[in-house]
């Protein structure tokens, strides 16, 4: 095995990812010692619904790096898988800010083919990881590795590059071809905007949409909602931009409910319903936090009431798109945390697109980041690739 075949195989991933109507990006698990593929994955962002046949958001995490880094932990003792630190995840796209962070708390090489100019965590292409904060820029240049390519016959500006990156990256001795590097970017650039819009837009308005509270108890929303949080829509808040004192009890007792857990975030609807109010679960992994969960467990679990006839109408009237709903957070994250930069892209990667421009915010915090300071997440937010501060537009503000 050599990167250009590595390449083949995770190009083949992104292939299957387009067919499927989401975004086109696919990756690997290598082990060090062997060179053998352990597992491939392909974005699963968006799936075919089966009532409709168009695709809907499924899982606005499930990038293919940090599902393999989900999957690999899953797996890891059933399967006696080497630590993270002996295996490569190999990508066909330099990842989001979402997958590095990702990739970074849970200790992967990173073996990169194509970059992103708009979104991908070197997308001032010059590998100084600028869009980092800087006590986390080491950490993240001895971890990933940008294959070098020597095509003279296309764009030597694309198609000419030295290997740049750590030394424990599978393959970094050789060398991806022209074909495979220019099909791993071409693919993704093809229809990342189609499968963005399709992201964002997938929801009623709260003008349009009903209010969940007013559902019978035995109805499927509710039901499937409580197998992963026993108090969904229990609770309202009557101005969900302005949670106050009732809500901040809540998270406190979410946290403490879990041993380790260093934080708690909840959902709420437009109508002020908490939907979903989790914990750190870092008994799971490194990469199980708060807002991983929740927006996790909130968007497959809609993804599959909207999947079955007998529930689609009631989904679509009761739940919509979460850029409508507030995210509110115990803590801000903690600026010079991996896990934040995991944090960050994900709430972005929830958005995929811009967030009505409303006051207060949409994504608000209690108590200040319990390393740091507000002003240094502030930093890190404005730094981050284009996508985030143009597109997303993160913003994070205090309970007002």
């Amino acid at each position: 095995m050599n990167a250009d075949e590595a390449a083949s195989i995770v190009l083949n991933q992104a292939m299957q990812a387009a067919a499927q109507g989401t975004f086109a990006v696919g990756g690997a698990i290598i082990d060090n010692a062997t060179g053998q593929v352990i597992h491939k994955m392909h974005n699963n962002v968006l799936k075919k619904l089966n009532t409709t046949g168009k695709a809907f958001t499924y899982d606005p995490t499930a990038h293919g790096e940090s599902q393999l880094v989900y999957w690999y932990y899953e797996n890891k003792a059933k399967l006696n898988l080497p630590e993270p630190e002996q295996l490569t995840i190999v990508t066909t796209l330099d990842p989001c800010a979402m997958c590095t962070g990702t990739l970074l708390s849970a200790g992967f090489n990173v073996g990169v083919i194509a970059m992103d100019d708009f979104a991908g965590i070197n997308c001032d292409d010059n590998f100084s990881f600028n869009t980092l904060p800087p006590s986390l820029r080491d950490l993240a240049k001895s971890k990933f590795g940008y294959y070098a390519c020597g095509d003279k016959n296309l764009d030597p500006s694309k198609y000419v590059r030295d290997y740049v990156g750590g030394s424990k990256v599978a393959f970094q001795d050789t060398t991806v071809s022209g074909q495979r590097l220019m099909g791993c970017g071409a693919i993704f650039d093809a229809s990342v905007n189609q499968v963005r819009e399709a992201s964002s837009d997938a929801g009623l308005a709260p003008n349009k949409l009903s209010d969940p509270a007013t559902l019978p108890e035995n109805s499927p929303i509710k039901i499937k909602y409580r197998t992963i949080y026993p108090d969904a829509f229990k609770v309202k808040i009557p101005q969900p931009r302005l949670p106050g004192t009732e809500l901040f009890d809540l998270l406190i007792k979410v946290k403490d409910s879990q041993s380790n857990a260093k934080n708690s975030v909840a959902l709420l609807d437009p109508f002020g319903n908490v939907i979903l109010c989790l914990p750190d679960t870092f008994y799971l992994s490194p990469v199980h936090t708060a807002f991983m969960n929740v927006t996790r467990h909130y968007a497959t679990i809609r993804f599959n009431l909207m999947n079955d006839p007998a529930t689609q109408a009631e989904a679509k009237q009761y739940l919509t798109h979460p850029k409508y709903g507030t995210f509110v957070f115990l803590h801000a994250p903690n600026p010079n945390d991996t896990t934040t930069i995991m944090t960050l892209g994900a709430y972005g990667s929830t958005l995929e697109g811009q967030v009505p421009q409303m006051f207060p915010a949409h994504f608000q915090y209690y108590l200040p980041p319990m390393e740091g300071n507000i002003k240094e997440l502030r930093s890190v937010i404005m730094n981050l690739p284009k996508f985030y501060t143009e597109i997303a537009q993160i913003s994070i503000m205090h309970v007002a």
